[in-house]
């Protein structure tokens, strides 16, 4: 891979959390349609990409769609998005830069010997997630988009690269109905990788939008023989008539071979009183109660030892340190890579031209469509098979049910009887084409 650098992480972490009242992070299957671009609609053309647009505006414009569009327990990934609440970018994309500025973070664990304050470490990395979710909403993928990039890790104290201390990332769009995605890092030198598996479903429930978050990851230590996980992951609510995003649930986040975990809990704000992305976790080994963390996802949290009562600041995110992206050149990149696939939709939008946007969508479509059919035509029964990722069923059923796999670097020239031998072992785990295109 190439060592062309993308814009500073930091401003591009600025970009996408410019407020702190986040958004669900993909409203829509679809995002710009034919509807999301009509002015009289979206309010579109010069105001889709206008950061500036007031509050008011954009409320107004969301109650239209929500009485044009919606009906309580509407599934919001089978209809189209106004344009004016469409991040330019794909949501593989959104979310594996995100991933990828505090990786440091998690690098950091290898070195700590202490199994309580590794497992406290790894935590932290875990807890950058709610920043995730952006002030508008990113582009579905379709099916088959990847995205790949990596970073080349700097010493904090000479903002020198470390020799051989590289963390590679991917992902991949594995269904597009339902929206499904998998992502995956790994780091040879610290020999620490990470497996998810995300489908976030937004349901309209009249007072709110609920995004369903069917979210598994995995985070393993292979030096330390140590694994990482979430029972599940807390539900998102935009409350429509106060119109802020907050996450409200409770989960698990636990490491099995130490015996350390956390609960990791998400307050909803009450109509009086309270606070807006209020949060609270309590740190266990055993039974055994150890840390108390409390502060907001968006601002400051700090940890109580249980023991001696003694506070210090956990994690401030507004000022956590960020490392510089690296992708291929553009010339190099794959047809299906992320950055190709939605370029005419991102120019658009750099030019705030919001009728050009919605028409380079619906080429993309209309392209996925017809590839689709023609492929059906050729062959009915035909499968479709993700190329970075494989169907497995794991021993726990919280771990993600898709995993890494490096089946597309090996040798071409397999027979196409061993792809149809392989096809034919692993279909009942795959999709018809014709429910995912």
């Amino acid at each position: 891979m190439s060592t062309k650098t993308t814009q500073s992480a930091h401003h591009k972490e600025k970009e996408m959390s410019s407020t702190t009242e986040d958004t669900v992070s993909d409203l829509s299957s679809d995002g710009i349609e034919g509807e999301g671009i009509e002015p009289a609609d979206t309010g579109a053309d010069s105001t889709i990409v206008d950061d500036s647009s007031s509050s008011d505006s954009i409320m107004k414009q969301a109650f239209g769609f929500m009485k044009n569009h919606l009906k309580v327990g509407s599934d919001m990934t089978k209809m189209p998005i106004p344009a004016t609440f469409v991040a330019p970018m794909s949501f593989l994309v959104a979310i594996q830069q995100h991933s990828a500025i505090y990786t440091h973070l998690l690098m950091a664990a290898d070195s700590i010997k202490d199994p309580e304050q590794r497992f406290l470490q790894v935590l932290k990395y875990h807890l950058t997630w709610p920043k995730m979710f952006f002030p508008k909403n990113p582009l579905n993928p379709i099916l088959g988009e990847v995205y790949e990039n990596e970073v080349q890790h700097i010493d904090e104290k000479t903002n020198q690269p470390i020799e051989g201390d590289r963390t590679k990332f991917i992902s991949e769009q594995i269904s597009h109905h339902p929206p499904v995605s998998c992502f995956h890092f790994h780091n040879e030198k610290h020999g620490i990788q990470y497996t998810a598996r995300q489908q976030i479903t937004p349901v309209f429930k009249g007072k709110h939008i609920r995004a369903d978050m069917d979210v598994k990851s995995t985070i393993t230590l292979k030096n330390h023989n140590e694994t990482y996980y979430n029972d599940k992951f807390p539900d998102g609510f935009l409350r429509i008539l106060r119109w802020k995003f907050e996450f409200t649930g409770k989960y698990h986040f636990v490491c099995p071979e130490s015996g350390y975990s956390a609960v990791i809990n998400f307050k909803d704000k009450p109509i009086l009183g309270g606070k807006w992305h209020d949060m609270h976790v309590l740190v266990c080994k055993g039974n055994e109660s150890l840390y108390e963390l409390n502060g907001t996802h968006v601002d400051v949290l700090n940890i109580t030892s249980l023991k001696d009562k003694s506070t210090s600041v956990f994690i401030n995110y507004a000022t956590m340190r960020t490392e510089a992206i690296i992708e291929e050149p553009f010339e190099t990149l794959k047809e299906n890579n992320s950055i190709k696939v939605w370029k005419g939709v991102a120019d658009s939008f750099a030019k705030k031209d919001g009728r050009r946007a919605g028409l380079e969508k619906q080429k993309i479509e209309e392209a996925q469509r017809k590839k689709a059919k023609a492929v059906l035509t050729q062959n009915p029964n035909f499968i479709w098979e993700p190329v970075h990722f494989e169907h497995y069923t794991p021993e726990n059923p919280v771990i993600p049910d898709h995993r890494y796999t490096n089946k597309h670097q090996q040798d071409t020239t397999t027979t196409a009887k061993q792809d149809c031998q392989q096809q034919q072992q692993s279909s009942s785990q795959q999709q018809p084409i014709e429910q995912l295109a």
